[in-house]
């Protein structure tokens, strides 16, 4: 018995001793490794990871950014190289796939957005948590990382034009009678804990007043198979995510209005202005030529691109946007406007004109559009109105010099993209055709042997008839003058001197509101009708941030409480109005409460 103790009593010294080795081996490994990472701090860059990252408690540092006194277009140009943070785990948009190579849509955008500006794009991995510190801190140049534009974010950093409408969606049983979201009163709503599909709900139910049951769940497995038992009656999630889970129709459907717009945007530092008009006008650029549409088809099973609330600028040009076509200064402006407006309770409008006793309609009433709108901004504001005199002609330069605080009624133009800045558009308004409501044609190839008739006031439209009649190849019997926009309703129902007007829609839809029984715009074509479109939107000054949020969360409140789009029903059909992109969040800024 001695024996063998004496023989366990070895065997546990033997073993103590290898363990008190082996953790002197990897305390010297360690502290070699410290030494490594401590002399190259490159070596220090996290791994890679396929799975999500674990999530951590994030804390606000309560230290504000500093003003940057350098675009990061000049580290860009002078590197040859973008750096990108992405989502390594959102499907669809970005992925570490086998391979070790980023894909999806967001990793497909930079891509063709470093070609398009002849430079290297690096990627850097970047969670939910992380993302806004990284690119503040200078880790990376942008973020393309499924970002929706968030209000809270705004004083943080910049966002681009969206580039794809993205939401927070709710489903239902495919046998569930709601088609709205008011249809959801008094049932039990799923969403996941922690996610912005819970704050979309608490905002939705906090705007609408209604009376909603909220059941949180860990994961959306877990609130699906909840919907699909009946222990909730909606789910909500985004759209993308949802209609991966639910790929064929028969389950479930979505309901026909989101629960909060996520428009997804590049986001870079605040006030980099050259930074930001570069991406704008490369996105743009990419959907005029159809890469935007390509990419989404790749990842969104041949889907065409959403693009129909990307606005694109006149004078976009053929020509490839590159960084070395923009300066790399950050110009901020010599005073805010903002303050200013507060101190002296007025606001300065440039872009407006007296009319002649003898203006045609189409005129007054675009006028009496554009004036209704700054009005009711400014009563939210706490302001006044003062209009410069005769300044729709020269309403940029108003703008530009500091004479003018905003330009109502202007078309966002690549050409001012140096000297003002310009919102989301309002208004869309440009070449239509006037039938008359009993008959089917609905694009030139119904017109066929048929009259066209044309305005005085807009010569240049008789060509584009007949360019248009040869695309749809078809032969027109001739075209006719209209010299009195007032007579183009009379000309075709009682004199039937032609068939269709061609014109621009703000000179038709008078027309149109005056007889809905017998006149209507066709909406016919790939275009929905259109044949050219003009946008309208206002101008402010250059990297007056702040002032411009200002602008832009008031138009989205406008058009939330639905007050944008009756002011604009004398000069568009109510069906056809732009619906702004709305960003999610309050809806005060700087304190100023905007919501009617």
């Amino acid at each position: 018995m001695e024996f063998t103790g004496v023989k366990l009593m070895i065997a546990q010294t033997r073993r103590l001793m290898l363990a008190l080795v082996a953790l002197g081996i990897l305390a010297g490994v360690m502290a070699l490794s410290v030494g490594v990472l401590a002399a190259n701090p490159a070596a220090q860059a996290p791994v890679p990871t396929l799975v999500p990252p674990t999530l951590v408690p994030y804390t606000e540092s309560g230290m504000v950014d500093a003003l940057p006194s350098e675009s990061t277009l000049a580290r860009i140009q002078a590197e040859n190289r973008v750096r990108v943070g992405i989502l390594y785990n959102e499907p669809q948009f970005g992925e570490l796939n086998i391979r070790g190579e980023v894909s999806g849509f967001d990793a497909d955008l930079a891509r063709a957005m470093a070609e398009t500006w002849e430079v290297e794009v690096e990627f850097v991995q970047v969670t939910r948590q992380t993302a806004i510190d990284m690119l503040t801190s200078g880790a990376v140049d942008l973020l393309i990382a499924a970002q929706p534009h968030m209000r809270a974010l705004d004083e943080r950093v910049e966002y681009s034009q969206s580039y794809f409408p993205g939401s927070q969606t709710m489903i239902v049983r495919d046998d569930d009678g709601a088609t709205v979201l008011a249809h959801m009163e008094g049932r039990k709503v799923g969403v996941v804990m922690g996610t912005r599909g819970e704050q979309a709900v608490a905002d939705w139910l906090a705007r609408s007043g209604l009376s909603v049951s909220v059941e949180r769940f860990v994961n959306l497995d877990q609130a699906l198979s909840a919907l699909l038992t009946g222990a909730v009656d909606g789910v909500v999630e985004t759209r993308v995510r949802l209609a991966r889970e639910f790929p064929q129709a028969g389950v479930v459907r979505f309901l026909d209005e989101p629960v909060w717009q996520e428009p997804y945007a590049v986001a870079m530092r605040r006030q980099d202005v050259n930074l930001r008009n570069l991406v704008n006008k490369t996105i743009q650029y990419l959907a005029t030529t159809g890469k935007l549409n390509e990419i989404h088809q790749t990842h969104f099973s041949g889907a065409s691109y959403p693009g129909e609330n990307l606005t694109i600028w006149a004078d976009l040009g053929e020509e490839a946007p590159k960084p070395s076509q923009f300066a790399t200064d950050i110009p901020f402006p010599a005073q805010y406007t903002l303050p200013r407006i507060q101190e002296q309770g007025v606001v300065r409008v440039a872009g407006t004109a007296d009319l002649p006793d003898d203006a045609d309609e189409s005129q007054r009433r675009l006028k009496e559009a554009n004036e209704a709108l700054i009005e009711a901004m400014a009563a939210r504001w706490g302001v006044r109105v003062e209009y410069l005199p005769n300044s729709r002609d020269n309403a940029l330069e108003l703008v530009a010099s500091g004479q003018a605080d905003i330009a109502i009624g202007v078309e966002p133009t690549w050409e001012w993209a140096d000297r003002v800045d310009f919102t989301q558009h309002y208004l869309v308004h440009g070449d239509r055709l006037m039938v008359r409501k009993d008959t089917d044609i609905e694009g030139f190839t119904g017109l066929r042997s048929e009259w066209v008739g044309y305005f005085a006031s807009e010569p240049e439209a008789r060509d584009r008839i007949y360019e248009l009649a040869e695309d749809a190849n078809v032969i027109l019997s001739g075209d006719f003058i209209i010299y009195n926009e007032e007579d183009a309703a009379f000309g075709m129902t009682v004199q039937a001197n032609y068939d269709a007007v061609f014109g621009d829609s703000l000179k038709l839809i008078p027309h149109v509101q005056a007889n809905p029984d017998a006149l209507r715009l066709t909406t016919g074509g790939d275009q929905g009708g259109w044949y050219s479109r003009h946008y309208l939107a206002m101008a402010v000054p250059r990297n007056d941030l702040d002032f411009r949020l200002l602008v832009e969360y008031t138009l989205q409140e406008l058009a939330r409480d639905r007050t944008l789009q009756s002011l604009l029903e004398p000069v568009m059909l109510p069906e056809e109005a732009p619906e702004p992109t709305i960003w999610p969040g309050p809806s005060s800024y700087m304190g100023i409460q905007l919501a009617g």
